[in-house]
């Protein structure tokens, strides 16, 4: 499986190199890489996938996520071998739920995973590119999520390995550009989230600009 590596680097640059410095060396198999500098993580990550057209999946990588050795080595078994995989994650920040067995393989189900995730590119061209609306920061994994679920995909982490947050801008007492950057958006997360769930259900269409980005469609 041919991986590229979407690295999100916007604003805050305090781990970049420590992170890199571990996950780009601890991954278990090659993989190509794009750093991303960019505000809006729906933006910056559909960029990432529009330099992704020719490989078999993403990961998406923040900056301030340590990963645990064979990181990719286990994530692209999993999707291999795991039939609609949508969103596969490794533990970071929310709670895990129970262990299903899906060919062989230990993993927790999840509605969405957070944190650095690997989706293949068959996912991708099925419900297309992340939700710009949620931008500058929001609910945008939770849509994109939503939407894998709804066309029958299986979004998961992966039983036994576990990664590390290491930022502090999870603080709301932190006032950096970063965290104002969070705020602004988390202040309509609500209202977003259910304009949009409510348009992807009665409209019965999960997908987000295939008409706008023809090259995504195989």
């Amino acid at each position: 499986m041919k991986v590229n590596v979407l690295f999100l680097d916007y604003l805050r640059h305090d781990f970049t190199e420590e992170v890199k410095a571990k996950n780009f060396y601890n991954a278990g198999m090659s993989f190509d890489h794009v750093i991303i500098d960019m505000k809006g993580i729906a933006t910056a990550i559909n960029s990432g996938i529009q330099q992704s057209l020719e490989y078999d999946a993403i990961v998406t990588m923040a900056n301030d996520i340590l990963m645990p050795d064979n990181w990719l080595k286990a994530m692209v078994l999993a999707a291999t071998n795991i039939p609609n995989t949508g969103m596969c994650g490794i533990h970071c920040v929310e709670n895990l739920g129970g262990i299903e067995i899906l060919n062989g393989l230990a993993v927790h189900p999840a509605q969405v995973a957070f944190g650095n995730v690997l989706i293949p590119m068959v996912a991708i061209r099925k419900v297309g590119y992340f939700n710009t609306d949620y931008d500058p920061y929001g609910m945008q994994d939770s849509d994109y999520g939503f939407r894998l679920t709804q066309t029958g995909h299986k979004n998961y982490y992966l039983n036994g390995l576990v990664s590390t947050h290491i930022g502090a801008d999870a603080h709301l007492c932190t006032r950096t550009d970063y965290r104002k950057m969070k705020d602004e958006g988390l202040s309509t997360v609500d209202v977003k989230w259910a304009k949009w769930t409510k348009k992807y259900v009665e409209e019965n269409n999960y997908t987000i600009d295939l008409k706008e980005w023809p090259e995504l469609i195989r």
